[in-house]
C-alpha cells in the first residue's frame, strides 16, 4: 500500500510515519523541515496546481491529511484542503482528513459525532468549512476530530515548547484554568489512526472523535507538562479565556462513541502519559 502523509515533519505526521504498518510506502510532504523515514516531497499544499501534481506523480492509495497550522488559516486549513480533496478525487485516492474540536462553540458539551459544528474563532470556521468540503466531495473520507496533541519525550512538542522555554528564562506563563479539553497522546492518536486506515473504506469514511479520555484545563496541562520536563510548574500564573477579549470555546469535551465500538487502542490518560515516574 502506498501512503501519503501530508505534514509529515510535524510532530503527528511523524509520528505517523514511525508507526507505519510492516510493508507500506510512505511519502510525505515537507514544507520547510525536512521529512524523516519516508520519501519527503516539497510542496505548498494550497498551490492546487502543485499538490494535483503531486498526487498524479505518487499515486497514492491513501493519503492522511495531517498538516497542522493556525498562521495563515485560509492558506493552511481551506486552500490546502480544497486542493487536497480534488487531488485526490483527480487520482483516485482515499482519504483520512485530521479536523479539531474547535469546530464547536464550547457551549454544549460533550459533543457527539453527528453534532454539527459551530465554531466561534477563525481557526475553527475554516476547518469545518474544510470538514464540510471533504464530506461532499469525499462522502467515503473519514473525518477525524481530535483536541490537542502532547508527546512525553523525549523533548517537549511544538505546543508545549514555549510554556517550557518561557518557565526556564523566568517569564510569567499565563495558562487558562476555564477551558477543557481532552487531550491525546501522539503515539495513541497515531495507532487509532492505523487502525482506521486498515478498514474497508466504506467502514472507514464519516466522522470519528479521536481524544484522550481526561478533559483538562490549559492550566492543568500546562503544569503536567512543566513537571515532566523539569520546571517550576508554580510559576504558572492561572488566567481566564473570558477576559482575553477574544471568542473563544470554553468546554470542548468529545464523545468517542464511534472509537470505543470500533477500535482496539484505547487512549492513554494524558496524567499518565506526562507522569514523571
Amino acid at each position: 500500500m502506498r501512503i501519503l502523509i501530508t505534514g509529515g515533519a510535524g510532530l503527528l505526521g511523524g509520528e505517523l510515519i514511525r508507526s507505519a504498518p510492516a510493508g507500506a510506502e510512505m511519502h510525505a510532504t515537507q514544507r520547510t523541515s525536512p521529512v524523516a523515514g519516508a520519501v519527503g516531497h516539497t510542496v505548498e499544499l494550497s498551490d492546487a496546481a502543485a499538490t494535483a501534481a503531486l498526487l498524479e506523480r505518487v499515486r497514492p492509495d491513501l493519503v492522511i491529511h495531517a498538516a497542522y497550522s493556525q498562521a495563515a488559516a485560509e492558506r493552511d486549513v481551506w486552500r490546502a484542503t480544497e486542493s487536497l480533496v480534488i487531488a485526490c478525487e483527480s487520482a483516485g485516492a482515499a482519504l483520512i482528513h485530521l479536523s479539531t474540536d474547535a469546530v464547536f462553540d464550547g457551549e454544549r458539551a460533550p459533543y457527539a459525532e453527528t453534532e454539527e459544528p459551530a465554531p466561534v474563532h477563525e481557526y475553527g470556521r475554516w476547518k469545518a468549512e474544510a470538514e464540510r468540503f471533504v464530506r461532499e466531495r469525499l462522502p467515503r473520507a473519514a473525518v477525524v476530530r481530535t483536541s490537542l496533541i502532547v508527546r512525553a519525550h523525549p523533548r517537549p512538542d511544538t505546543g508545549s515548547a514555549w510554556i517550557v522555554d518561557g518557565l526556564r528564562r523566568g517569564e510569567p506563563v499565563r495558562l487558562f484554568v476555564d477551558e477543557l479539553r481532552c487531550p491525546i497522546a501522539a503515539e495513541d492518536l497515531a495507532a487509532q489512526l492505523w487502525e482506521i486506515a486498515a478498514l474497508p473504506e466504506d467502514a472507514r469514511g464519516g466522522v470519528w472523535h479521536l481524544v484522550g479520555p481526561e478533559a483538562l484545563s490549559r492550566y492543568a496541562l500546562g503544569v503536567l507538562v512543566a513537571r515532566r520536563h523539569g520546571t517550576d510548574a508554580d510559576a504558572i500564573v492561572p488566567a481566564r479565556s473570558r477576559g482575553a477579549g477574544l471568542p473563544r470555546p470554553r468546554d470542548l469535551r468529545l464523545l468517542t462513541t464511534r472509537a470505543d465500538r470500533e477500535l482496539r487502542t484505547r487512549p492513554r490518560a494524558i496524567s499518565e502519559v506526562l507522569s514523571i515516574v
